[in-house]
Order: C-alpha cells, then sequence, then structure tokens
C-alpha cells in the first residue's frame, strides 16, 4: 500500500514538471524583425537560341503536258512547269523517224510552279506526237535564242526534261485533187478542187528526176474550197509527171514571186503538192544546127509511149525518104542523138514521131512502126536548118565576187571556131578578156574565164575563127571574127555586180 502511494506522487510529480515547462515555452515573446530596404535583384532572363533553318528542298524540274485537239488556232495548253530558274519551254514536231524536229513555239517559264501555259504554232507544222522541252534562258532576258544561241535544253541528273504528247488534228488540212489528163495544143490543165487554208497560188511544175522542176503555169487560190481550176500551161516544157504544188502569197499580194518571197506551203515539214500524169500532144523542139560526122541532135522529145524519132530529107518542101532514126523512151527524151545518111543531107530536114510496135525491135517501116497521130490526124512535120551558119545567144548575169568566168548558154558553130569574151567599148568590142575553144555543133552553157580587173558591166561574146595552129588563139593573126550578112557574129550582155 505504501508503495503504490510513493509511486502515485512520483508520477504526480512529473505530470506537474511538465506543465511548467510547457508554460514556459508559450511565455517567450516573438522576436521583433526589423525590416531593411534591400533593392531586388532581377532573375537573369536565358538567351533564347536560335532555330536552326532547315535546308531548302530542292525543287525537281518537270513538264506536264496532256494529250488535246488541235485546231485552226494552234494553241497548246502546257498543263504545268516546275523549273529552278528561269527558262523556257518548247514545242518540238516530231519527224518521221519519231526524232526531234523543228520547234514550233517557245514560252517564258519562270522560278517555280507554272500553270497552264499556252502556246499558238502553226497547226500545218504539227507532227501527231510532239515533245514539250525545259531550256534554261543564258541569253537576253525574255528572247528564246536555240538552236542559235545559248539557250540550250535544261540538264539536270545528266538528262533532259520533256514530256510527249499527242494531238488530236481538227485542222483544216490544205488538199489538192487532180487527176491524170491528157494536155492539148491549147495547153490547159484542170485542177478539181484545192482547199485552202490562206490565200496562195496553185503552180504547175514539171518534173526534175523526182524533185520539183520548171514552173509551168499557175492560178490564184482564195482561202477555203477552190474548184474546177483550168490553168494554162507551157506544155512542151512538160513531163509526163506533173506537180500541182501550193504556194503561200508572201510576198506582193496577188502577185506570184517565185523564185523568191513566195515558197511551197508545207504541212507536217512536207510541201503541199500532188503529181499527176499528163500526156502531150507530139512535140520535137530541136535547134537548127550543121550536121557534124553524120549526127544531129534534137533538144527535146516528148513521146507517149515508146516510139522512134524519125529524119527526112526535103523534097519541095515536104517530107521525101527517111534518112536516119533514134529510138525514144516513154515521155521526156533529151539531147536525142540521129544518125543519117550524109550523102542524103538537105538544107532542110523534116523530123516525124513514129510509133515502136515491137519495141526492142529495129526501127521497122512501113511493115510496122507507122507515124503517130494526133486526134486522128498526121501532124505537120518539125523542120530544123542544117545549113544555118554560126550563131549564138546570151543572157544578162550577175557578177559574183571573186568570180572570174562568164557562161554564155549556147553556141552553134559549122566550123572551127572560138568563143572570145570583150569588153564593152561604147558599143563596140574593146579589150580582149578571155577564150575558149568550141566544138563543132551544138556547144552549150560554155564557161570562159575572164581578166576581171579589165572587166565593165557590158561585155561582148564575140566568135572567131580557128583557122591558124588548131588549140591556139591567134587574134591578130589568123582567127579573124566570124561574120554573118558582112557583121561579126557578135551579142552584148550584162555582167553586172550583185545589187547594182
Amino acid at each position: 500500500m505504501a508503495k503504490r502511494i510513493v509511486l502515485f506522487f512520483a508520477v504526480l510529480g512529473l505530470i506537474v514538471t511538465a506543465c511548467s515547462r510547457q508554460e514556459a515555452a508559450t511565455a517567450v515573446p516573438p522576436p521583433t524583425v526589423t525590416e531593411t530596404a534591400v533593392a531586388a535583384t532581377p532573375i537573369p532572363t536565358p538567351t533564347a537560341k536560335p532555330t536552326a533553318t532547315p535546308p531548302p528542298t530542292p525543287v525537281l524540274p518537270s513538264i506536264s503536258v496532256a494529250d488535246q485537239p488541235l485546231t485552226d488556232d494552234g494553241e497548246i495548253t502546257i498543263a504545268g512547269v516546275v523549273s529552278a530558274q528561269p527558262g523556257w519551254v518548247a514545242l518540238y514536231a516530231m519527224d518521221n523517224a519519231s526524232e526531234l524536229g523543228q520547234i514550233l513555239g517557245a514560252a517564258p517559264v519562270e522560278t517555280g510552279v507554272n500553270k497552264a501555259l499556252t502556246l499558238t504554232i502553226d497547226p500545218l507544222q504539227a507532227s501527231q506526237t510532239m515533245t514539250a522541252i525545259l531550256h534554261v534562258d543564258e541569253g537576253e532576258r525574255g528572247e528564246f535564242e536555240y538552236p542559235d544561241g545559248p539557250d540550250e535544253p535544261l540538264q539536270w541528273e545528266g538528262d533532259i526534261i520533256a514530256d510527249t504528247f499527242n494531238l488530236d488534228f481538227q485542222v483544216t488540212l490544205p488538199s489538192i485533187t487532180v487527176s491524170a489528163q491528157e494536155v492539148g495544143e491549147d495547153g490547159l490543165v484542170t485542177i478539181e478542187s484545192v482547199t485552202a487554208p490562206q490565200p496562195g497560188w496553185l503552180v504547175i511544175q514539171a518534173d526534175d528526176h523526182g524533185e520539183l522542176g520548171t514552173y509551168l503555169g499557175s492560178a490564184p487560190l482564195q482561202e477555203g474550197l477552190n474548184r474546177d481550176l483550168t490553168i494554162p500551161i507551157a506544155w512542151r516544157e512538160g513531163t509526163p509527171t506533173l506537180y500541182a504544188v501550193f504556194y503561200v502569197d508572201n510576198g506582193r499580194p496577188q502577185r506570184l514571186d517565185i523564185p523568191g518571197e513566195d515558197i511551197p506551203l508545207t504541212s507536217n515539214g512536207q510541201p503541199v503538192l500532188e503529181a499527176f500524169s499528163a500526156t502531150f500532144p507530139p512535140d520535137i523542139y530541136v535547134l537548127d544546127q550543121p550536121i557534124v560526122d553524120g549526127t544531129f541532135e534534137v533538144e527535146r522529145v516528148i513521146s507517149n509511149g515508146p516510139g522512134w524519132l524519125v529524119a527526112y530529107f526535103d523534097d519541095e518542101g515536104e517530107a521525101g525518104l527517111i534518112i536516119g532514126s533514134a529510138p525514144l523512151k516513154d515521155g521526156l527524151n533529151e539531147r536525142v542523138k540521129v544518125e543519117v545518111l550524109e550523102t542524103a543531107v538537105t538544107p532542110i530536114i523534116h523530123l516525124r514521131l513514129h510509133e515502136d510496135t515491137e519495141p526492142g525491135d529495129d526501127f521497122d517501116f512501113p511493115r510496122v512502126d507507122q507515124p503517130v497521130l494526133y486526134q486522128d490526124r498526121l501532124p505537120q512535120t518539125v523542120t530544123f536548118n542544117s545549113e544555118p551558119g554560126n550563131y549564138l545567144t546570151v543572157a544578162d548575169q550577175p557578177r559574183q565576187p571573186d568570180s572570174a568566168n562568164v557562161t554564155i548558154p549556147l553556141v552553134v558553130v559549122a566550123e572551127p571556131a572560138w568563143l572570145v569574151i570583150y569588153a564593152d567599148d561604147n558599143g563596140r568590142a574593146g579589150d580582149i578578156l578571155g577564150a575558149t575553144l568550141l566544138s563543132l555543133g551544138i556547144n552549150r552553157n560554155i564557161q570562159v574565164e575572164i581578166d576581171p580587173e579589165k572587166a565593165n558591166d557590158t561585155l561582148i561574146a564575140a566568135l572567131h575563127l580557128d583557122a591558124g595552129k588548131i588549140g591556139k588563139f591567134e587574134p591578130d593573126g589568123p582567127d579573124v571574127p566570124l561574120q554573118r550578112n558582112r557583121r561579126p557574129v557578135q551579142v552584148a550582155f550584162s555582167w553586172a555586180n550583185t545589187g547594182d
């Protein structure tokens, strides 16, 4: 019991002590805080690091063109062009070998994307497949300089930038309709129709070994459909194949300027023309000439089928007996040599065409190979003089720079002779400028070398006899001027500088 009382008072004492400590702690006043004015230190703002600019994405050049119709206005649309630099988009036609042909048009492009570019081309020059190519603009800005300039096709990774496309032609194409025909002595050729996209000319031309030859006649064309054209031609210069050719009227209005500014109209790079067959009246063109070594020469003969050119001696103005013949091919025959019996030659020789009834055999008349009839009648014979004397023809010609030659178109001589060129001295023969030896008979397109330093704008062509040493011109000796009716055989012609 006593222990419990002692323990009770011990615990009570501990409690009292603890409470006293708590009150003492609570009674301690809080410390007085003295405020001192101090400037606030700013918090430093961090410097922003610049954002790195990503490298630009390379512009990949490209061209996009869709297949499209082509009409008479010639407009072509390029859907889009992307270019890394200023340049050009050029349109190329394609040739028959699917290679790049001529450039038909070009349009400028700017750096970046170019949309819906429109070009105008000549629709007649377009091909079924076209190619658009991107070119640089390295020369004068705004002027397309290619192929004669620096605006080459753009090279990108070793290749060009191009796109091909097809055209649906809705164009009024030119056309010529003409049939094979017989041309009469009036020389009229009939053309059934011509569709013309523009005014121009229809020209009839002879054939020259598959190429366009001599101009024979022409008629004007109006835009649109032209029907039933009748064109007179120089039929004696015609050939079995003729060409009807469309020419544009680039020169003087309603005047045919060929050769000159009026040139053949082309479609897809080819001339607009139509070839047709023609037959003509029997025709013989021959020059007066001497018989040389039993032979004479006929300039041209037109034969409708294989035939014979037959020579007759003169019997009081009529064709007498046959003294020679030469075979003819179908169509045009030029410079036909005919051998004759010299002892039967008369001053006038008659020529006539005969049929070749059995081709390959010799001339056989009167059994076969009868004379050719025209319109069921026997035509008059063509005649020439076998004793014409000596003569020449000249033509005015331009004086070419650095040239010392003149050309004389034709000289016919019956005896050894020289062709001599003189300077003009007030209408008389002046200084001798050059000379060349001639052959007996017909001489064509003779070139004579002259001294150009002594030449003036008018020259004189004359004939001299070759009477002295053969092949040596001796004007102060026996090689005297040839005469005709007691006058020198000479003709003046112009040899002026080009542009004078």
